[in-house]
């Protein structure tokens, strides 16, 4: 039995060098329905794996003319693109700094999942596929079984999940402003597949083609004996030796 909920990291003491309390706070309702599973853990020892509720990341931004200079742009055909703006202010303080400043932002892990999901069209860097991974859990198919599909372990599918969504996190925050208006085209691999096995199949319908020819023009011996000694008698009996022309 496994269980999931979102609490608060409250607070991490370290009692001893054998001893580490941790404190989870649940202020959300995430544990509705949950507490008597909950309780069959008390005084447990259970495999405990922290993954963020939210994913930060920062854009840096012109001072002067409160504009970013860099944005994740996630276009309608659901292409996306990385656009970095030339500053047109530089000015620099006493210190040396230009007038930049990096803001903070945040998107939930909900969207991040929702937008990796969707990207359909998207080729995913990393050694995973994170859409694959994300709709097979979905399905309730055990971490364990994915990891073995990729020959890896649970822990270092789960670590490369979160590099994907730490990567796209700035990409999901754009997309979900727009969301209604991005279609995500097919991925290409699939009909790529499509392809290469027409291709195959129409390479082996043109060997045959081409060898039912070659038996078409290198009759055998005994079709062409028969040829031969019908002389174009579709019986095929042997034409009289001393027959004379009648002309």
């Amino acid at each position: 039995m496994s269980l999931e909920f979102r609490p608060t990291i409250k607070s991490i003491n370290i009692a001893s060098e054998d001893l580490t309390k941790i404190t989870l706070e649940v202020k959300n309702r995430s544990l509705d329905g949950k507490y008597d599973d909950l309780r069959r853990f008390s005084g447990k020892t259970v495999n405990l794996t922290i993954i963020p509720e939210y994913y930060r990341y920062s854009i840096p931004f012109d001072k002067s003319t409160n504009a970013p200079t860099q944005e994740y742009v996630v276009n309608n055909d659901g292409t996306i693109d990385f656009v970095k703006k030339e500053q047109t202010q530089l000015d620099v303080d006493d210190q040396g700094n230009i007038d930049i400043e990096n803001r903070p932002f945040e998107v939930t892990k909900e969207i991040v999942d929702e937008f990796i999901r969707a990207a359909k069209s998207l080729e995913f860097p990393g050694n995973i596929n994170p859409r694959s991974v994300l709709i097979r859990i979905e399905d309730g198919e055990a971490i364990e079984e994915i990891a073995e599909d990729y020959e890896m372990s649970a822990l270092t599918v789960l670590n490369e999940l979160e590099k994907a969504r730490e990567y796209y996190a700035p990409y999901a925050a754009a997309w979900d402003k727009k969301r209604n208006e991005v279609i995500f085209q097919d991925n290409d691999s699939e009909e790529t597949e499509d392809s290469e096995s027409s291709e195959e199949a129409s390479e082996d319908l043109t060997d045959k083609t081409d060898d039912e020819a070659k038996v078409e023009e290198n009759p055998s011996e005994d079709e062409a004996d028969g040829d031969l000694l019908g002389q174009s008698d579709p019986c095929g009996n042997e034409p009289p030796e001393d027959e004379a022309d009648p002309y």
